[in-house]
């Protein structure tokens, strides 16, 4: 990667993927036959004749190359004009611009219809004959071309006219395009849709379903489930063959990934099976009962060479997505202490996740999703774990009424998680302090209205966790005050975990969700199960 300076995030993200070794230099070397693609990023010196001719053989001989932004050095050669396009020379101010990828080709596979960043760049790119646009920018009264790919002689070029503010080369989307330009101009082989197979198709099975068929990439070929009546909806929802027994879905041809749904107790076996049969794997959330059955799962996938990721879809959610990015851009400091909740004052629902012999128990329902926020919002580790739990109320199923667990991390950091079926009044989702404010999750209380064939009104309350919570951040105003502001939640990311997915199987992206990571969630959720039978004496640990 050539520049006076690179961005160091990008040079990290493409390190995660694991499929090139990047090396950094301020200008292409001289011997440019020990590389198989030339990234320029950021500010550029200029070339010079005999340099620019050499990159000019390099890609004609079946070198890749990938610009990004980089005109006011490289333009002006004559030789890389074949390349490059027309010298531009009108730039914008720096502004929020709105960027379109051209649908298509696989560099625009899965990326939002618009993506905002705030930079600063050439409108008046032409690119060069033959080239084929990739990417456009709304300017005023018309759509411009500001990303292009082509076929140089045995070679390829991808060029992004992005990147003149430092704050848009940091940004992920500009990283996933430039990893995608990347391989493009490597020649990485486009890869087969991935077929999935569906064990079990229960209410989450559908949702499972609907956003495998949504998602390009991914091809719904079957589908498994013990139930008959599930089996016949499945058959007449989906359009795809119907298997009765796990050993039928895995011997299925078609079947190159398994969504693991079937309740928790069973995660650990039927995830090893399928990763046996070579497939693999999607577990749903929680990814197992205990860290002995994460790590057989995570060994047998090492071991076999397969996917192996957890269904940890509220890592998407929008108001959780916001406290994540206050937190990392240091709006609130260094967080040390976090109380979060869930809940309010009604019957469980009757389905096996109330049944602590089929669940694992309280812990594991909203913790599987909560515990994975925490850790995602304290990185030191878990060095202590305490759990104490209420049967109050609720003798009907066997489930906790009530749960708390305190964790304390190795930096000091302390976080609680409450969740009650038995709690009248409500606390915050998310209480979490810093060192130079605080946020706030509040709960929202929404209902869904329409009228009746009478004419009446008809009013739906919705349960809180329905809806997304109202996050402000507050921050002290140095006489004893505080000043609110309320963060803006990002638009819902739909189907991102599996968009996610499809980029790593089709792009080598890095998974979002780790098996590793899940694993951390259930060790700390089974250390606050042996806590709370032990009647809350603390664990120590090391999570």
């Amino acid at each position: 990667m050539t520049g006076s300076r690179p961005p160091r995030s990008l040079v990290r993200h493409l390190d995660k993927t694991g499929l090139f070794r990047v090396t950094l230099a301020p200008e292409p070397p001289a011997d440019l036959g020990r590389h198989q693609v030339v990234i320029a990023a950021g500010p550029q010196r200029p070339l010079g004749a005999e340099r620019a001719a050499a990159l000019v053989r390099f890609v004609s001989a079946g070198g890749g190359l990938v610009t990004v932004g980089v005109a006011a050095g490289w333009s002006a050669e004559p030789a890389l004009g074949a390349l490059l396009g027309r010298t531009p020379v009108e730039r914008s101010p720096a502004a929020e611009l709105v960027f379109s990828p051209v649908p298509g080709h696989p560099i625009t596979d899965r990326l939002d219809p618009e993506i905002s960043l705030t930079d600063r760049i050439h409108l008046d790119l032409q690119p060069p004959p033959g080239a084929t646009v990739i990417l456009t920018v709304r300017w005023r009264y018309s759509t411009r071309p500001v990303g292009f790919i082509q076929e140089f002689g045995s070679g390829r070029h991808a060029h992004l006219e992005l990147g003149g503010l430092s704050e848009a080369m940091t940004a992920p989307a500009f990283e996933q395009l430039v990893h995608r330009c990347l391989r493009y101009a490597a020649r990485r082989p486009e890869v087969a849709p991935t077929g999935v197979g569906l064990l079990g198709y229960g209410a989450i099975g559908r949702e499972h379903a609907a956003a495998i068929q949504a998602v390009s990439g991914l091809e719904l070929r079957a589908i498994c489930d013990s139930s008959p009546a599930r089996r016949a909806g499945a058959a007449a929802e989906a359009g795809v063959p119907v298997h009765a027994a796990l050993p039928d879905l895995l011997a299925d041809p078609d079947v190159d990934l398994v969504v693991v749904g079937v309740p928790p107790v069973a995660h650990a076996e039927a995830v090893l099976a399928v990763l046996a049969a070579g497939k693999h794997a999607v577990c749903e959330k929680p990814f197992a009962i205990t860290a002995a059955e994460t790590a057989a799962m995570i060994e047998a996938a090492d071991r076999s060479g397969r996917v192996l990721t957890v269904y940890q879809s509220r890592r998407w959610d929008p108001d959780f997505s916001a406290l994540r990015g206050a937190v990392a851009a240091g709006e609130i400091g260094d967080p040390f202490y976090m109380e979060s909740f869930i809940g309010g004052y009604g019957h469980p629902c009757g389905y096996w996740h109330s049944h602590e012999a089929v669940s694992g128990g309280t812990i594991y329902d909203w913790g599987s999703h909560y515990f994975d926020w925490v850790l995602l919002t304290f990185l030191a580790p878990v060095t202590s774990v305490s759990a104490v739990a209420h049967k109050l109320v609720w003798h009907d199923v066997t489930n906790s009424d009530q749960v708390r667990v305190d964790l304390s991390f190795a930096d000091g950091a302390q976080a609680t998680f409450l969740q009650s079926d038995i709690a009248a009044a409500l606390k915050p989702k998310w209480y979490l302090l810093g060192t130079r404010g605080a946020i706030l999750g509040e709960w929202r209380q929404e209902s869904v209205t329409s009228r009746a064939w009478t004419g009446d009104l008809v009013e739906e309350r919705l349960q809180p966790a329905e809806s997304p919570a109202l996050v402000r951040v507050l921050r002290p105003d140095g006489r004893g005050g505080t000043h609110e502001q309320r963060l803006a939640l990002p638009e819902r990311v739909r189907n991102g975990f599996y968009r996610n997915l499809a980029d790593h199987r089709c792009q080598g992206e890095p998974l979002a969700v780790p098996a590793a990571e899940a694993a951390r969630t259930v060790a700390v959720m089974e250390a606050a199960t042996t806590s709370a039978a032990a009647g809350g004496r603390p664990l120590k640990v090391r999570i």
